[in-house]
């Protein structure tokens, strides 16, 4: 804004100041201002000026906003986890229905080769049984 104010009396540009401190702005005007009490240099009279006005980075809103951003992020990424985890669910239920099928037709093969075995002992004890006969 005004780097040197000037004197609401007379018009005198002045830069005596007595103090200065900067506030936040109220209502729709959130910018951190800078005033400054002066004196005159021409005419004696003190008066209060804006130094300068600039926008505050973090304000009440803009954090607010913010907030509301990551809060919509996180809400995406449950969403997006939730889904990741039911379709984990739904494949390990299948894999385990896989398992069960695989595991029925591993028994029913070593069930026939049990059999196999057995009726081979049995054919190896009769053909032993032949040959001792006949010596």
């Amino acid at each position: 804004m005004k780097e040197v104010p000037a004197c609401p009396k007379c018009g005198n540009e002045t830069n005596d100041q007595i103090k200065t401190w900067s506030m936040i702005g109220i209502g729709e005007d959130k910018r951190n201002v800078k005033l400054g009490f002066f004196v005159c240099s021409q005419c004696e009279k003190r008066f209060l000026s804006t130094i300068k006005k600039e926008e505050t980075k973090s304000n009440f809103i803009s954090a607010v906003k913010e907030i509301k951003g990551v809060k919509k992020e996180l809400s995406n990424m449950l969403g997006d986890l939730k889904e990741k985890i039911e379709n984990l669910k739904t494949e390990r239920t299948e894999l385990l229905e896989q398992i069960e099928e695989l595991k029925k037709v591993g028994e029913t093969k070593a069930t026939i080769l049990e059999d196999e075995i057995a009726s081979l002992r049995e054919e190896v004890d009769s053909l032993k049984e032949l040959l001792d006969e006949n010596e």
